[in-house]
C-alpha cells in the first residue's frame, strides 16, 4: 500500500471514529423535566407535586426485613409516594415473590377496582392497582423491582387530582447511572440525591 492511500485510510478511520463519538455524546445526552426529581442511588424520579421529604424506614416482606427510603408529599388529605426497599444484601436481583408479597399488602388498603400485571420493560416485573380507601379516596399504587430495589409507588388522594394521575404515570426506574431501564435505556437523567 502507498502512504497515500494508507494516510487515506487513517484519514476516514479518523472522521468515521470522531464520527461515532460525536452520535455516542448526542445520544448520551442528560434529559430534563421540568419538577422531576431523581434519586439515581435508589433507582427512581417522578414528578412530585413538591418538595419530596425524606423519611427511612425498615420495610418487611413475608420473612425479610430490609432498609428502606420513602420519598413523599403530604397536602391536605392527598399523599404522593415512592417507597425504595433495599433487597442487595443475600436477596435476588428480581424475585416475582417479593413484588406479590408487596402488592398483598396494598390490596389489603380498600376495595381493589382495577389490578393487573405490568411489567415496566421486558424482564422487569409488576403490579398496578386502583383501590378504593374506605374514606373515599383514590388509592393508585404499583409495584417494580429491578436491581434489588423494590419500588412502591402510591397516591391517595381525590379521584379526580390531577397530580396524582401525573405522579403515577411519571414514575421512572433507573439504572445507578441514571438510565431509564424503559425505552432500552435511551434517557438518562441527571442523579439527584
Amino acid at each position: 500500500m502507498s502512504k497515500f492511500r494508507l494516510t487515506q485510510a487513517v484519514l476516514v478511520c479518523a472522521v468515521a471514529s470522531a464520527s461515532s463519538m460525536a452520535l455516542a455524546a448526542q445520544n448520551a445526552t442528560v434529559t430534563t423535566v421540568p419538577n422531576l426529581h431523581v434519586f439515581c442511588q435508589y433507582r427512581t424520579a417522578a414528578i412530585f407535586p413538591g418538595e419530596p421529604k425524606i423519611e427511612d424506614i425498615m420495610y418487611t416482606n413475608g420473612d425479610r426485613t430490609v432498609p428502606a427510603r420513602v420519598f413523599y408529599v403530604e397536602e391536605g388529605m392527598s399523599r404522593y409516594s415512592i417507597t425504595v426497599a433495599d433487597f442487595s444484601k443475600g436477596g435476588p436481583a428480581i424475585d416475582d415473590t417479593i413484588v406479590e408479597n408487596a402488592a398483598i399488602a396494598l390490596r389489603r388498603t380498600g376495595e381493589v377496582r382495577i389490578q393487573f400485571p405490568e411489567d415496566y420493560t421486558p424482564g422487569i416485573p409488576g403490579r398496578q392497582l386502583n383501590i378504593l380507601a374506605p374514606d373515599g379516596r383514590h388509592h393508585r399504587a404499583s409495584v417494580y423491582m429491578a436491581d434489588h430495589h423494590l419500588i412502591i409507588t402510591e397516591t391517595l388522594s381525590d379521584p379526580n387530582d390531577f397530580r396524582a394521575i401525573q405522579f403515577e404515570q411519571s414514575v421512572l426506574m433507573l439504572a445507578a447511572d441514571g438510565r431509564d431501564l424503559n425505552n432500552a435505556g435511551t434517557n438518562r437523567y441527571a442523579c439527584g440525591r
